[in-house]
């Protein structure tokens, strides 16, 4: 079971799988990290609320466009921690793990690298960090709470067949703006440790970077596992 069962009666070769995790997590970092990158510095006076609210719909708009792009080919994970949290839960196979999140490192850094041949000057690539005054032990509790709303909601939208069907894309979508309204001030939102990995490994910025593997991991698990505790099937 992946976030977006696929619609032929089995699942492609893992290599097909793998490659469509790898170019759904491009499109996720290079629109998402691309509009922090575009956006920061872009908007004149006090305008933070807007800058804010550009990169929270590129991450948004981006991942649903990956998902509906991959979805019924590999189910449209694009993120270690769900495909973590999504096999804690029963809902991958064990043996997939390593292949999917490899893809999805692989992506994200050739995402990053793309975005620094566009913006060769930009002093980062959308980097993630905690915030002056916000403290590692708060942020890494930002991370786990925004990963764990972040997969409720993917396992109730992408698992539960009484959710309306077609939509879930555009909920995880929506959930993902969301999240980055919150966490943007805060840590710069990654809940998504390939997202976190690509940009810290091109620009060489490795602030905090296990708070970005351990919240998201940790928190996503967690949010998998409460959605299955409030459902009354196990289908």
């Amino acid at each position: 079971m992946s976030t977006i069962e696929p619609v032929e009666p089995t699942d492609p070769p893992i290599a097909k799988r793998a490659l469509a995790e790898a170019l759904g997590t491009f499109i996720l970092v290079f629109l998402g990290c691309g509009s922090a990158v575009a956006l920061t510095g872009a908007v004149p006076g006090d305008a933070a609320a807007l800058q804010y609210t550009g990169i929270a719909l590129g991450f948004g708009l981006g991942i649903a466009g990956a998902i509906y792009a991959t979805g019924h080919i590999s189910g449209g994970h694009l993120n270690p921690a769900v495909t973590i949290a999504l096999t804690v839960i029963g809902r991958h196979k064990r043996e997939d793990v390593l292949p999917y999140v490899g893809a999805q490192f692989l992506g994200a850094t050739v995402a990053a690298l793309a975005l620094k041949g566009v913006f060769p000057h930009a002093d980062g690539l959308g980097n993630n960090a905690v915030a002056d005054g916000v403290g590692v032990g708060s942020g890494l509790l930002v991370e786990a709470v925004l990963s764990a709303i972040f997969l409720f909601v993917i396992v109730s939208v992408a698992t539960d067949r009484r959710v309306t069907p077609g939509f879930a894309a555009l909920a995880i979508g929506f959930t993902l703006a969301g999240i980055h309204l919150v966490g943007i001030p805060l840590t710069g939102t990654s809940v998504n440790p390939a997202r976190t990995f690509g940009p810290d490994l091109i620009a060489w910025k490795w602030d905090d970077i296990w708070v970005f593997f351990v919240g998201p991991i940790v928190g996503a698990s967690v949010g998998a596992v409460l959605y299955q505790a409030v459902r009354p099937d196990r289908v």
